[in-house]
């Protein structure tokens, strides 16, 4: 991870330095607040430690600020015994916890172990790809016109492929180019590599509503494919990005999910594969028209595959989707909605006084 270390005593910055850095961190110094603001406006960091006490400057101010620029870094803040009720004010306010001085060697480990849990969503799980490959792959095998923004010097020439040498000065011209190149076309995908250069001179928060702004823009037509260099890129501007691509999916499948047809057929297909009729037969309905308009949105949000000559099918998607629908029968209802599924056994009807006395009499 990136981190940046705030602290006025020269000591602790070797000490804590030559801990992080022996453990594959890339780490700067600071020894003011100063310095520490000039080292955030330059990049995107993960991690922040700083003391609370900078003579002048308040550690908590620093905080705030830090996290004005840069929401998803974690900050740990260094305090002394006598300053712990400012450390909580220092969680308060954002900070991710808090250390004391002299700092504990297996306790930083510790709470860099616990940073790296909460960093671990930006693995893609995905293996690297080449982006001038696969914009020739979503060319030839896609069907798309393809737009690739990357650096320069441009690619060879590729059949349906159009190059936008990648500016990351002036990330409004990458939108302006993609209207451009998608309004026309009824198939049109976008690759956009190299997202860590626009990452390093803007906010993760900028940088994500582009991405959006692009989805927009293609919503309909084809994909957006945005890739980054796992060296040079800040483990939250990674999150930052894989939050943005996968916002729009997520999106897509929750509202497959939240409808109840579509459930019925998503249900169905966990026993395997099955025809429109036998779709329809699950979804309780007899409206053709309609059941063809919840099979298409089943496909296109990619839960469900389906071919002239094949019947359709749970995606890895779909069984994914399965697998929330199972949680979201679990969720305890009593604790929202108030609806809720519940079992009763009849109570057995009330006998009479003689009756009582009647089996009292004749029992053994």
């Amino acid at each position: 991870m990136r981190v940046l270390i705030v602290d006025s005593d020269p000591e602790l910055l070797e000490e804590l330095g030559g801990l992080l850095e022996a453990n594959h961190h890339a780490v700067t110094l600071s020894p003011t607040v100063a310095e520490a603001l000039r080292a955030l406006d330059q990049t995107e960091l993960d991690v922040m430690f700083t003391d609370l006490w900078m003579g002048r400057h308040s550690g908590i101010d620093l905080v705030v600020e830090a996290q004005k620029r840069w929401p998803r870094m974690v900050v740990v803040v260094l305090t002394g015994k006598g300053t712990i009720g400012s450390a909580v004010e220092a969680m308060k306010a954002g900070a991710f916890d808090y250390l004391l001085k002299p700092v504990n060697p297996p306790q930083v480990l510790r709470v860099l172990a616990l940073i790296h849990d909460q960093l671990a969503l930006i693995e893609t799980r995905t293996p690297p790809r080449d982006p001038v490959d696969l914009a020739r792959t979503l060319a030839t095998g896609g069907g798309y016109d393809v737009l690739l923004i990357s650096p320069p010097p441009p690619p060879e020439a590729i059949t349906r492929v159009s190059h936008l040498p990648l500016d990351p000065e002036q990330p409004f011209h990458i939108r302006e180019a993609v209207e451009d190149f998608a309004g026309p076309r009824e198939k049109a995908a976008v690759v956009l590599a190299a997202i860590e250069e626009l990452l390093a001179r803007h906010r993760a928060e900028d940088v994500s509503k582009l991405l959006e702004e692009i989805r927009a823009l293609l919503d309909g037509k084809g994909p957006l494919a945005v890739g980054y260099n796992p060296a040079k890129i800040s483990a939250t501007g990674a999150l930052a990005v894989r939050a943005s691509i996968v916002a729009a999916d997520a999106h897509q499948t929750l509202e497959s999910l939240s409808n109840p047809i579509r459930r019925l057929v998503l249900r169905r297909l966990v026993d395997g594969p099955c025809t429109f009729m036998q779709a329809m037969e699950a979804a309780q309905i007899d409206d053709t028209s309609k059941i063809a308009f919840h099979l298409r949105k089943l496909v296109e949000s990619g839960l469900v595959s389906h071919t002239a000559d094949e019947p359709y099918r749970l995606t890895a998607r779909g069984e994914g989707a399965i697998g929330i629908l199972g949680e979201i029968d679990h969720l305890d209802s009593e604790q929202g909605s108030g609806n809720r599924i519940f079992t009763f056994q009849r109570a057995p009807p009330e006998r009479s006084a003689a009756r009582q006395r009647s089996e009292s009499a004749v029992r053994p």
